[in-house]
C-alpha cells in the first residue's frame, strides 16, 4: 500500500498546498486527467474544513492519500464534523460546488463524526493507468 500525508494550515492556502501534495504521487498513477479530479475534491473538501470546520487559528488539517484496491483521500480536522457545518449527500442540491465534485468522481464518500472528524473519498485504481 502506498500512503501520502500532510499536515496543512487552518488556512487559505491549505487547498492549494493540498493540490501541491497530491501533484506528482498521483500524475504518476492516475495520469493527468484523473490526478486533476483528484486533487480537485481533495482541495475542496481541504477548503471546507478551513472554511466550516470550526477550527482555531493554530489548528492542523490533515490530508493522507492510501492507494491499495482503491485511492482513498482523508482530510481530518480536530474537531468533530457535529461543530462543522457539514452538508450531507441529501443536501447536495442546496449545497455549494465542493460535494458535487466529491460525489461525481468519487466511488464513494462519507464522513466520520467524532473528533477528528473526518470526510474521505475512494475513486476506483487501475494500475498501468498513469
Amino acid at each position: 500500500m502506498t500512503v501520502i500525508r500532510r499536515e496543512l494550515p487552518n488556512s487559505i492556502v491549505a487547498p492549494s498546498l493540498a493540490r501541491e501534495t497530491l501533484d506528482g504521487w498521483l500524475s504518476a498513477m492516475e495520469g493527468e486527467q484523473n490526478a486533476d479530479d483528484i486533487r480537485a475534491a481533495a482541495s475542496e473538501i481541504v477548503g471546507n474544513a478551513v472554511r466550516h470546520g470550526n477550527l482555531r487559528q493554530d489548528d492542523v488539517i490533515v490530508l493522507t492519500g492510501t492507494v491499495g484496491g482503491v485511492i482513498r483521500i482523508e482530510v481530518e480536522q480536530r474537531s468533530p464534523l457535529s461543530m462543522a457545518e457539514v452538508e450531507r449527500e441529501t443536501d447536495l442540491a442546496e449545497s455549494g460546488i465542493g460535494l458535487r465534485i466529491v460525489d461525481k468522481i468519487a466511488r464513494r464518500w462519507g464522513t466520520e463524526e467524532a473528533p477528528p472528524g473526518v470526510v474521505w473519498f475512494e475513486v476506483d485504481y487501475w494500475p498501468g493507468r498513469g
